[in-house]
């Protein structure tokens, strides 16, 4: 996918925030090549390009694979905010119990968000990363889908956006990029 496609589809979705975060992609994608063609670990990638977002987003927190949030549920919120009483701020989308320590793949984190820390009030976009080499070929049933979908819903932890990215071991490259918004898939891929 040619770059100036990735740029007008992030402007056209996401507008003046898409801007910014295409040049976070894109100063990523031009220094940080050497960790998608020598296959480095998803986390560390994603890592990098938390950095890069960071810098246009200086009004959010861009954090990666970030679990905590207020216990909202609890009828004393002020109190347990001053006390910083925090829960796993993590979807359930398999029957099993969340725990930090998953190495089943298991327990659902986002890889990016960019948020406002404390509360679900200002969750702006969420991020699931691939390389190529990893990705679910069956786009339809792709688990980052679901919880693209999840993150997105207005009953769930409300994020106003979420992004598939897709990203090819050949940089500067973008293979491709798909967006959500309330809980439902906004397009076709890219």
């Amino acid at each position: 996918m040619k770059i100036n496609e990735v740029q007008e589809k992030l402007l056209k979705v996401l507008g003046e925030i898409g801007n910014d975060l295409f040049k976070a992609i894109s100063e990523f994608l031009s220094k940080e090549c050497f960790l998608l063609k020598h296959d480095i670990n998803e986390r560390s990638i994603t890592h990098k390009l938390t950095e890069y977002i960071q810098k246009y987003f200086s009004d959010y927190n861009v954090d990666c694979e970030y679990n905590r949030m207020p216990n909202e549920r609890d009828e004393r919120n002020k109190i347990a905010e001053a006390r910083k009483e925090f829960i796993s701020k993590a979807l359930k989308l398999y029957p099993s119990k969340t725990c930090s320590n998953d190495d089943k793949g298991t327990t659902v984190y986002p890889d990016i968000i960019i948020h406002k820390r404390g509360n679900n009030d200002s969750n702006l976009i969420v991020i699931e990363v691939k390389k190529e080499a990893n990705a679910d070929k069956k786009w339809e049933e792709s688990s980052d889908f679901k919880k693209l979908e999840a993150f997105t819903k207005s009953d769930g932890l409300k994020y106003k956006y979420g992004i598939y990215l897709e990203l090819n071991k050949n940089c500067p490259w973008i293979e491709r990029i798909k967006f959500f918004q309330n809980g439902a898939c906004m397009d076709e891929p890219l």
